[in-house]
């Protein structure tokens, strides 16, 4: 009896230690059981008029720059809006996410009888479904705005956007929580705090010449979906290179965002390699903290036009001496304000522009 009560005891060790190993969910699940994890996720107080105010004019984040548009199809909602088949003002800003890109396309499309201007996104599965090519030639469609957009294009028809700050996650309002990033905040404080974060980042030229590294703690492919084999792939041909460069550092275990965001601190730039889409959150963190984000180039190197983006054609690229240049190339766009294109007002701006006087 003992031997066997034995034998489970180590089966269930062992398939816990293997579900920690494997299955990143249920590692961070553990992780938040450690009495540091409450503390380094303190929520900062702010009065909630201040709040209020704040979610005025929040960062560049897909989930605002859906929440601005005039007709939406959410990814939990599985017929469009009604909206979509009757006549619209022209250049009414249509959000669809990408969920539903390829129903939009076959079904929604063909039947359009107004104008429209498009954005999709919200979702990280590709674009590029039967008929894309819709996207750029249909009369109907003004202007198309894609997160992630991964098919050749004509920028005249065509404009990639970002993914921006992950507010929802954190955001007790949201209908897509997860609590692995801290506790819950809502969006306007989320934001207070990244202000305030930020002020205590040192000019980058006083920060030491090295890349932070959290990529590396998100690769894991057992029981996921099957972009998480694309993120895998794409994150370890970044490891692979970086794990050989003495100014690479890494972080050693998962770490509440706002001690990540801490981490700007210490270091000049962080490496981003693709997240489930193309596009990553951390790439418009490292930005917003005054830190270089380093991207392989892509089909999303327009989006980054203006900023200060290190692109590489290969992540061997990135050598002591190629840090220093960028460094110096780009130190000085931190020094005036917050540049438009990290604010969602600005994308927005960009859609209303299309609608007709």
């Amino acid at each position: 009896m003992k031997s066997t009560v034995a034998k489970i005891c180590v089966a269930v060790a062992g398939g816990g230690l293997f579900l920690y190993a494997t299955y990143l969910p249920f590692r961070k699940a553990v992780n938040r059981l450690h009495p540091s994890w409450k503390r380094n996720s303190r929520v900062f107080e702010f009065p909630a008029e201040q709040e209020l105010a704040e979610e005025q004019d929040l960062f560049v984040s897909a989930t605002i720059i859906r929440d601005g548009c005039d007709v939406i199809w959410r990814e939990k909602s599985p017929e469009p809006p009604a909206e979509l088949f009757g006549p619209l003002p022209e250049g009414t800003v249509v959000f669809v996410n990408l969920f539903h890109m390829k129903r939009f396309v076959a079904e929604v499309l063909p039947k359009l009888v107004s104008p429209i201007v498009l954005v999709a996104g919200c979702d990280t599965r590709s674009p590029s479904v039967p008929g894309h090519e819709q996207l750029y030639t249909s009369p109907n469609i003004l202007h198309a705005f894609i997160q992630n957009c991964d098919f050749p294009y004509p920028e005249d028809r065509v404009t990639v956007i970002p993914v921006g700050l992950n507010f929802h996650k954190l955001d007790p309002a949201s209908d897509n929580q997860s609590r692995d990033m801290g506790l819950p905040s809502r969006p306007g404080n989320q934001q207070l705090t990244l202000k305030a974060l930020r002020e205590e980042v040192p000019p980058i030229l006083q920060r030491p010449l090295s890349v932070y590294c959290n990529f590396h703690l998100n690769m894991d492919t057992f029981l996921r979906d099957s972009q998480a084999w694309t993120r895998r792939n794409a994150r370890q041909e970044a490891l692979d290179a970086l794990k050989e460069q003495p100014l690479a550092s890494f972080e050693k275990r998962q770490i509440p965002r706002n001690m990540v965001w801490q981490r700007y601190q210490e270091h000049s730039f962080e490496a981003s390699p693709q997240g489930n889409g193309i596009d990553c959150h951390r790439t418009w963190e490292a930005l917003l903290f005054k830190t270089i984000p380093i991207v392989k180039t892509s089909s999303i190197d327009p989006v980054f036009e203006g900023l200060p983006v290190a692109i590489v054609d290969d992540w061997s690229d990135v050598t002591e001496e190629r840090l220093r240049t960028w460094r110096e190339e780009f130190a000085g766009a931190f020094d005036g304000p917050i540049h438009p294109k990290l604010y969602s007002r600005y994308w927005l701006n960009l859609f209303q522009a299309w609608k007709k006087d």
